[in-house]
């Protein structure tokens, strides 16, 4: 006949002694408080394991941390797994793994890992997709990603379109999908659910940036510019725009190992085409750029040609320059720094003769060849170089014109 075992009671759980040796007080069904010889108290249970049926005991959690209600309330729990054929053992370590694992799976977590691996990304950049992701967190930053639905992505992006920030919420979209394949890639879900989002967000609207092509105002602007009486590297910086023509940040990025005066050229990857195709870009310098980058190298205090004013591990800032345009007259409905590439663009074509081809692949954009293919931006050197010095002749003619 089986030993009946009396329930304990809260006053015999309180005022259990201590005694030499460790002992046990049984409450039934495996269940029983542990008092060690340090008067430590804690729940134990005993149970045979389903699958090995090897007898094994669980840790219920100390007393009074855990009250003999709550433990009795745990031992149900074990039964009914038990008559389930579960272990509970494993079930917590299941249950442990599965709150690790949502805890790690939340939008922001992934787009934080995701973040942490981009490579080859510009500081601009990243600052950027951290702006939008802040955004973006403040809305499903902590739901599993498993549970984002796509109005939820949908809502957060307009907070930023309800505000007229259409480009933002555009880019908040954008930066979510990534993160979404991220987590695709990483298998922390199945898809990326902001594909169903397209053309749910109102496009911005195109804005061209404000470029001079008649010649004589060209003209009266480059004359400006050698009147700048901002600071030596900035009034550098803006002499060079419409000369090379490149995007501003290439240039604000421009680090002196890319350059070989001797040689005549700045050899440098595309920061906006890297990720895509990690083609170099060669900029022939003509014979003014090269007098012109001799200069500032005699005040070099970088590894940038072109530091930001308070320090010399950063850039230039992206406005430094549109705002010495500024300062000369020009506030941008006239022309921007942007804008001196449509303008080389248009007059080198019209006006000097080269192939537009030739001007397209100077500017880093893909040419292809009669098969589709792209041209690699390395190549036509030599009738680069002679464009680049005509057109540096050229500003060289309308500065002259003005009286």
């Amino acid at each position: 006949m089986a030993k009946t075992i009396k329930a304990l009671t809260d006053t015999q759980v309180k005022q259990a002694k201590i005694q030499d040796k460790a002992y046990k007080l049984a409450d039934g069904s495996g269940m029983y408080l542990y008092i060690t010889k340090l008067g430590a108290k804690s729940w134990r249970m005993n149970y045979v394991r389903p699958i090995t049926k090897k007898h094994a005991t669980m840790t219920l959690g100390l007393y009074p941390d855990v009250t003999l209600a709550q433990a009795r309330q745990q031992r149900s729990e074990i039964r009914a797994l038990l008559a389930q054929g579960i272990d509970p053992q494993q079930q917590k370590i299941d249950d442990k793994r599965e709150q690790e694992l949502l805890s790690n799976n939340t939008f922001a977590a992934i787009a934080e890992d995701y973040m942490s691996r981009k490579r080859n990304v510009s500081p601009a950049t990243i600052t950027n997709n951290n702006r939008q992701l802040k955004r973006l967190n403040k809305h499903i930053g902590e739901i599993p990603i498993t549970d984002i639905k796509p109005i939820d992505v949908l809502k957060a992006c307009r907070t930023a379109e309800v505000q007229g920030y259409y480009e933002t919420a555009i880019k908040m979209r954008t930066i979510a999908g990534q993160v979404f394949r991220y987590g695709v890639q990483t298998a922390r879900c199945e898809r990326d659910i902001t594909q169903d989002l397209i053309g749910a967000l109102q496009a911005p609207t195109t804005k061209h940036h404000p470029t001079i092509i008649d010649p004589k105002e060209l003209g009266i602007l480059l004359n400006a510019i050698d009147t700048y009486e901002g600071s030596f590297e900035v009034r550098t910086a803006i002499k060079l725009m419409p000369m090379l023509f490149v995007r501003a940040g290439e240039l604000r990025y421009a680090l002196w190992d890319d350059f070989d005066l001797d040689e005549g050229t700045w050899t440098f990857t595309p920061r906006k085409t890297q990720r895509r195709t990690g083609l170099s870009l060669i900029v022939p310098l003509p014979a003014q750029a090269i007098e012109i980058i001799r200069e500032l190298s005699l005040h070099a205090r970088s590894k940038y040609l072109f530091p930001a004013i308070h320090t010399t591990v950063q850039p230039m800032s992206e406005n430094t320059m549109n705002q010495a345009l500024k300062r000369l007259g020009y506030d941008g409905t006239k022309q921007t720094i942007h804008g001196f590439r449509a303008t080389a663009r248009t007059l080198i074509v019209e006006k000097l003769k080269y192939l537009e081809n030739l001007v397209e692949m100077q500017l880093g954009h893909n040419v292809r060849d009669m098969h589709g293919r792209a041209y690699n931006r390395t190549i036509f050197l030599d009738e680069r170089r002679e464009m680049m010095q005509a057109w540096a002749d050229y500003l060289d003619e309308l500065k002259a014109t003005i009286d």
